[in-house]
């Protein structure tokens, strides 16, 4: 029988076990700085328990419970003239965090600085800036202000070796105008060079959300644009397409075909469409192809609802795919001609897949692709499940050790190899998947963003053997001033010809801070030599996607979360490249400030190639050619006519100005005005 003596003993050693664990605080503890007293350093540590929060989809912040889960903090009092920040705008607050690893080489420390005096935290709790992306250094940034704040500065031993590690904190200049000259800026025309314009949904529609997650397919049968963000689904019918039929430059119909599965909590929804058949897919949770499983054949009008599937054991990040059977593979089931693939995937560890061989109406059980924890390299989250020509699946994965890579299955999801691309960076700060395309010849392009540091490239690498190799890895933002990108999503066509989409800034530092003060753009890159060479536009120009207030990639309820975890691309049947993303700057507050003033907000998007060359060689355009034709609006009143008109693709050339007419009937209408230069509105007070 136990004694209240001796459960006393054991109590006793189980506290002095956890003060043995603890770290020592901050020396010294507290700090002031100022714009001349040059750099404040302290030293923390050393740490011997982990703490490896926040954890991944469920935390904003890292749960400080000294000493069960330990953090340090150091109080810092930032003190400026009060007309600092108006005399140098651009100078920088440095918080830089360093230390020598003293075991296995894999100590990994993260870096918060919150607002004010906070010690004890549980998770939800928003850190101003961080550092915390697995890199050593560590380096976040805030902008500074006029006057005095005081910050929290904590260290989490994410994975300590009993290290000592050293802050330092300091002011610095920032660069000029928040980045480089010009940056956000349209790019200049010239023949060949991919164009776009954008379709936006009408105002008060279900389409303007707060929240997004972009799916797009394009059913060639129909010419239809099907979009899903959050869990609204529409059909987009482009102008030239409705009867009767506007200029390609007019505005879509947007169409809203939700199935009634949405009326049900849902997560990760996801929307594809087979190109070969037309058929549309939708799932709207992460354990399998089940109760929440949808599929149409004309473009939302009708739903199938519910599919026969046993759980796959994933809980997020669902992806559905199809394509042809490998060719020696027998096809099952003639009447649908493509494998349907599902996957998802555990928040760390394994991921799994299952085949439907009936079109989606029923798929098989859920095999694995990969299982992480020491077994295979890649685990945890993965991004959009493709297929190319010769029947080869890939699931690529931003997290295989300490590189990108993914999986590929050569015979219809029966077993799963892992592929691995040397010389790239592991991104570990969330969701911000890489993503793989195969072109006519079954070359793979992958696009992934680089993990680590203050600055996160977006990178596209080739491979010609199914992984086993790759080639013509490539930095695609550098041309256009990104170092800081997310939400990369890729698209191939004929051979040698792929693109990728993504969100860019040209600003470095944490890219999830709410003081990260850049504004990101929509940038497609697009190859058609394999990969030798890009070319980059920017399809958004002089209109932020996102302002100030950086891009969350993790899961929470962060206010600058609205985007959430990924966007999509495809191309119509002429190749014509299409990117679904949500737009968080929409406010002509927020635009017209270059995003200094961010919405916060998830409005649906559609980025259309209306120029250029597509991904298909057969509708390669001899360019440049005159351009197409504008829509036009207007209103009248008993004193004026205001004339309006969007713009139309310029053919490859930049438009110099617009002849007005006027008229009575048809074919008689005489000139009445030449606007010069790309205004595109006119005042007829003489109407």
């Amino acid at each position: 029988m136990q004694t209240a003596a001796s459960r006393s003993g054991r109590l006793l050693s189980s506290i002095a076990l956890l003060v043995a664990g603890a770290a020592g605080a901050a020396t010294p503890s507290a700090g002031t700085l100022t714009d001349t007293s040059g750099p404040v350093s302290y030293t923390a540590g050393p740490f011997a328990l982990a703490n490896p929060t926040p954890v991944l989809l469920v935390d904003s912040g890292p749960e400080c419970t000294n000493p069960v889960q330990p953090c340090d903090d150091f109080l810092l009092t930032v003190a400026l003239p009060a007309d600092y920040a108006t005399n140098h705008p651009n100078d920088l607050i440095r918080f830089g965090m360093s230390w020598t690893d003293t075991g296995s080489g894999q100590s990994d420390y993260d870096l918060y600085v919150y607002s004010g005096t906070v010690t004890s935290t549980d998770g939800s709790q928003q850190a101003r800036t961080q550092g915390a992306s697995g890199a050593n250094p560590e380096v976040t940034t805030l902008r500074v202000f006029n006057g005095t704040q005081t910050f929290t500065v904590k260290v989490v031993p994410f994975t300590p070796t009993g290290e000592t590690v050293k802050v330092d904190v300091s002011l610095v200049p920032g660069p000029p105008g928040g980045g480089s000259t010009g940056f956000g800026q349209a790019t200049p025309t010239a023949p060949g060079v991919p164009r776009y314009q954008n379709f936006f949904p009408p105002d008060g529609s279900a389409a303007q959300g707060s929240s997004g997650e972009f799916s797009i397919g394009f059913n060639p049968r129909t010419g239809n644009i099907l979009t899903l963000s959050d869990v609204d689904t529409f059909r987009i019918t482009p102008p030239e397409r409705l009867t009767p039929p506007l200029p390609e430059a007019g505005p879509a119909r947007w169409t809203n075909v939700s199935p009634s599965i949405v009326s049900i909590t849902t997560l990760d929804p996801i929307l594809f469409t087979d190109q070969v058949t037309g058929r549309t897919f939708e799932s709207m949770q992460t354990t399998g192809a089940q109760a929440l499983f949808a599929f149409s054949d004309d473009d939302g009008a009708n739903w199938i609802q519910a599919s026969a599937a046993p759980p796959n054991g994933g809980v997020d990040h669902e992806t559905v795919g199809a394509g042809p059977y490998p060719r020696l593979f027998p096809v099952p089931n003639p009447a649908y001609p493509n494998a349907v693939y599902y996957c998802s995937q555990s928040v760390v560890g394994p991921a799994a897949c299952q085949r439907s061989d009936t079109g989606g109406a029923s798929f098989g059980p859920g095999v694995l692709i990969y299982e992480g924890n020491g077994i295979t390299d890649c685990e945890g989250l993965h991004g959009h499940v493709k297929v190319g020509p010769d029947g080869a699946v890939y699931v690529p994965v931003p997290q295989c050790g300490a590189q990108q890579g993914g999986v590929v299955s050569l015979d219809a999801g029966t077993t799963w190899q892992q592929y691995i691309i040397p010389g790239s960076q592991s991104f570990a700060g969330g969701s911000t998947d890489p993503s793989a395309a195969i072109d006519a010849e079954n070359t793979v392009y992958q696009c992934y963003v680089d993990g680590q540091g203050s600055e996160h490239h977006v990178h596209v690498a080739a491979s010609h053997d199914h992984g086993a190799t790759w080639v013509n890895d490539t930095d695609v933002g550098a041309a256009v001033g990104v170092v800081n990108a997310v939400f990369p999503e890729t698209v191939a066509g004929s051979a040698g010809r792929a693109a990728c989409g993504f969100l860019g800034t040209n600003l470095s530092g944490d890219h999830e801070s709410l003081d990260f003060s850049a504004s990101w753009y929509l940038f497609i890159a697009t190859t058609y030599d394999g990969g030798k060479t890009w070319t980059t536009v920017n399809a958004t120009p002089n209109d932020p996607v996102q302002g100030h207030g950086g891009i969350w990639n993790g899961g929470g309820s962060r206010l600058n979360r609205n985007l959430l975890d990924f966007n999509e691309i495809t191309m119509d049947d002429r190749g014509r490249v299409l990117f679904g993303y949500d737009d968080g700057c929409v406010t002509d507050t927020c635009i017209q400030s270059g995003g200094a003033q961010n919405d916060f907000v998830a409005f649906q998007r559609v980025a259309r190639q209306i120029g250029g060359r597509p991904l298909l060689a057969a509708f390669d355009p001899v360019e440049p050619v005159a351009p197409k034709a504008p829509y036009l609006a207007g209103t009248r009143t008993a004193a004026k006519v205001d004339l309006t008109w969007n713009a139309p693709d310029n053919g490859g050339a930049d438009i110099t100005g617009y002849r007005i007419f006027r008229g009575t009937s048809a074919g008689a209408e005489t000139l009445l005005d030449t606007v010069v230069g790309a205004k595109t509105t006119y005042q007829d007070a003489a109407a």
